[in-house]
Protein backbone atom coordinates (compact mmCIF):
# COMPACT_ATOMS: atom_id res chain seq x y z
CA UNK A 1 0.00 0.00 0.00
CA UNK A 2 2.83 2.31 0.68
CA UNK A 3 4.96 1.82 -2.92
CA UNK A 4 1.31 2.38 -4.52
CA UNK A 5 1.08 5.93 -2.66
CA UNK A 6 4.55 6.26 -3.23
CA UNK A 7 4.77 5.45 -6.96
CA UNK A 8 1.32 7.74 -7.32
CA UNK A 9 3.09 10.28 -5.49
CA UNK A 10 6.40 10.84 -8.27
CA UNK A 11 3.56 10.72 -10.90
CA UNK A 12 2.11 13.86 -9.92
CA UNK A 13 -0.51 13.16 -7.66
CA UNK A 14 -1.42 14.76 -4.35
CA UNK A 15 -2.63 13.08 -1.62
CA UNK A 16 -5.80 15.20 -1.59
CA UNK A 17 -6.55 13.74 -4.97
CA UNK A 18 -6.13 10.16 -3.52
CA UNK A 19 -8.09 11.22 -0.53
CA UNK A 20 -11.18 12.42 -2.33
CA UNK A 21 -11.08 9.35 -4.82
CA UNK A 22 -11.00 7.12 -1.87
CA UNK A 23 -13.53 8.52 0.13
CA UNK A 24 -15.23 8.41 -3.25
CA UNK A 25 -15.01 4.76 -4.01
CA UNK A 26 -15.72 4.12 0.36
CA UNK A 27 -18.99 6.21 -0.41
CA UNK A 28 -20.10 4.11 -3.74
CA UNK A 29 -19.52 0.99 -1.48
CA UNK A 30 -21.27 2.55 1.28
CA UNK A 31 -24.82 3.44 -1.53
CA UNK A 32 -24.71 0.40 -3.20
CA UNK A 33 -24.81 -1.50 0.20
CA UNK A 34 -27.70 0.41 0.96
CA UNK A 35 -29.75 -0.96 -1.90
CA UNK A 36 -29.97 -4.18 -0.44
CA UNK A 37 -31.52 -3.43 2.41
CA UNK A 38 -34.02 -1.03 0.53
CA UNK A 39 -37.14 -3.01 0.32
CA UNK A 40 -39.76 -2.60 -1.82
CA UNK A 41 -42.31 -5.03 -1.55
CA UNK A 42 -45.74 -4.27 -0.66
CA UNK A 43 -48.55 -6.79 0.34
CA UNK A 44 -50.09 -7.87 -2.17
CA UNK A 45 -54.02 -7.50 -2.56
CA UNK A 46 -55.82 -10.43 -1.73
CA UNK A 47 -52.91 -10.69 1.26
CA UNK A 48 -53.97 -11.47 5.08
CA UNK A 49 -52.96 -10.74 8.73
CA UNK A 50 -53.62 -12.49 11.24
CA UNK A 51 -53.49 -11.56 15.02
CA UNK A 52 -53.74 -13.68 17.58
CA UNK A 53 -52.65 -14.55 21.75
CA UNK A 54 -53.93 -15.71 24.85
CA UNK A 55 -55.36 -13.58 27.70
CA UNK A 56 -53.77 -13.99 30.72
CA UNK A 57 -54.68 -13.22 34.79
CA UNK A 58 -52.03 -10.84 36.13
CA UNK A 59 -48.86 -13.63 37.05
CA UNK A 60 -49.87 -15.97 33.73
CA UNK A 61 -51.05 -18.74 36.03
CA UNK A 62 -54.24 -19.00 34.26
CA UNK A 63 -55.96 -18.08 31.13
CA UNK A 64 -59.28 -15.81 30.72
CA UNK A 65 -62.21 -16.85 28.68
CA UNK A 66 -64.85 -13.84 27.98
CA UNK A 67 -62.49 -10.96 27.68
CA UNK A 68 -63.65 -8.69 25.60
CA UNK A 69 -60.64 -8.50 23.23
CA UNK A 70 -59.57 -4.50 20.91
CA UNK A 71 -57.45 -5.11 18.44
CA UNK A 72 -56.18 -2.01 16.76
CA UNK A 73 -53.50 -1.99 13.82
CA UNK A 74 -53.53 1.45 11.58
CA UNK A 75 -56.15 2.79 12.92
CA UNK A 76 -58.22 -0.29 12.39
CA UNK A 77 -60.50 -1.70 15.08
CA UNK A 78 -61.35 -4.77 15.23
CA UNK A 79 -63.11 -6.43 17.92
CA UNK A 80 -63.44 -9.85 19.55
CA UNK A 81 -64.18 -12.36 22.85
CA UNK A 82 -61.45 -14.68 24.20
CA UNK A 83 -62.25 -18.09 24.33
CA UNK A 84 -62.53 -21.11 26.47
CA UNK A 85 -58.94 -21.10 26.74
CA UNK A 86 -58.29 -17.32 26.41
CA UNK A 87 -57.27 -17.91 22.67
CA UNK A 88 -58.46 -14.59 20.90
CA UNK A 89 -57.83 -13.48 16.89
CA UNK A 90 -59.00 -11.84 14.55
CA UNK A 91 -57.79 -11.01 10.96
CA UNK A 92 -57.13 -8.02 9.03
CA UNK A 93 -57.01 -7.34 4.74
CA UNK A 94 -53.52 -6.79 3.95
CA UNK A 95 -54.22 -3.57 3.03
CA UNK A 96 -55.38 -2.39 6.16
CA UNK A 97 -52.41 -4.20 8.29
CA UNK A 98 -49.42 -5.66 7.24
CA UNK A 99 -45.70 -6.28 7.85
CA UNK A 100 -43.63 -3.96 10.26
CA UNK A 101 -47.36 -2.46 11.01
CA UNK A 102 -47.60 -1.48 15.03
CA UNK A 103 -50.72 -2.93 16.51
CA UNK A 104 -52.32 -2.46 19.90
CA UNK A 105 -54.26 -4.85 21.93
CA UNK A 106 -56.59 -4.06 24.55
CA UNK A 107 -58.24 -6.82 27.01
CA UNK A 108 -60.46 -6.07 29.68
CA UNK A 109 -62.77 -8.51 31.73
CA UNK A 110 -64.76 -7.19 34.83
CA UNK A 111 -63.62 -8.35 38.04
CA UNK A 112 -60.33 -9.62 36.82
CA UNK A 113 -58.61 -5.99 35.11
CA UNK A 114 -57.74 -4.68 31.69
CA UNK A 115 -54.43 -4.01 29.81
CA UNK A 116 -52.78 -2.82 26.80
CA UNK A 117 -50.12 -4.70 25.46
CA UNK A 118 -48.29 -3.61 21.51
CA UNK A 119 -47.08 -5.37 19.09
CA UNK A 120 -45.23 -6.02 15.36
CA UNK A 121 -46.73 -7.57 12.31
CA UNK A 122 -44.03 -9.90 11.00
CA UNK A 123 -44.04 -11.97 7.71
CA UNK A 124 -45.83 -15.42 8.32
CA UNK A 125 -42.71 -17.40 6.32
CA UNK A 126 -44.06 -20.45 5.78
CA UNK A 127 -47.43 -19.64 4.29
CA UNK A 128 -47.11 -17.00 1.13
CA UNK A 129 -49.26 -14.10 1.34
CA UNK A 130 -49.93 -14.27 5.23
CA UNK A 131 -48.88 -12.22 7.59
CA UNK A 132 -48.73 -12.56 11.80
CA UNK A 133 -49.03 -11.15 14.88
CA UNK A 134 -49.05 -12.76 18.46
CA UNK A 135 -49.93 -10.60 21.43
CA UNK A 136 -50.41 -12.29 24.46
CA UNK A 137 -51.82 -10.10 27.12
CA UNK A 138 -52.06 -10.18 31.34
CA UNK A 139 -55.22 -8.82 32.48
CA UNK A 140 -53.46 -6.11 35.76
CA UNK A 141 -56.25 -6.07 38.29
CA UNK A 142 -57.23 -2.40 39.11
CA UNK A 143 -57.57 -1.16 42.43
CA UNK A 144 -60.87 -0.03 43.76
CA UNK A 145 -60.59 4.09 45.37
CA UNK A 146 -60.58 2.62 49.34
CA UNK A 147 -57.22 0.25 48.34
CA UNK A 148 -55.87 2.60 45.89
CA UNK A 149 -54.96 5.18 48.67
CA UNK A 150 -54.15 2.78 51.33
CA UNK A 151 -51.63 1.55 49.40
CA UNK A 152 -50.28 5.00 48.43
CA UNK A 153 -50.80 6.20 51.79
CA UNK A 154 -48.88 2.98 53.14
CA UNK A 155 -46.08 3.54 50.31
CA UNK A 156 -45.28 7.11 51.32
CA UNK A 157 -45.63 5.77 55.67
CA UNK A 158 -42.58 3.29 54.79
CA UNK A 159 -40.57 6.21 52.53
CA UNK A 160 -40.76 8.05 55.59
CA UNK A 161 -39.85 5.72 57.88
CA UNK A 162 -36.80 4.54 55.46
CA UNK A 163 -35.68 7.86 55.73
CA UNK A 164 -35.75 8.92 59.29
CA UNK A 165 -33.31 6.37 59.96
Amino acid sequence: MLSTTIKLLKKGYSLKSMNKTFSLMILSLMVIGMLGVVSAATNPVGSTTAIAGKIYNADFTATESGAAVDVTCNGHLESTVSLNDGAYSVQYAGEDCNEGDSLSVHAVKTSVGENTVTGTIHNGYPIQDWNLGLVNVPLVPEFGLIAGLTTVLGALGVFFVVRRK
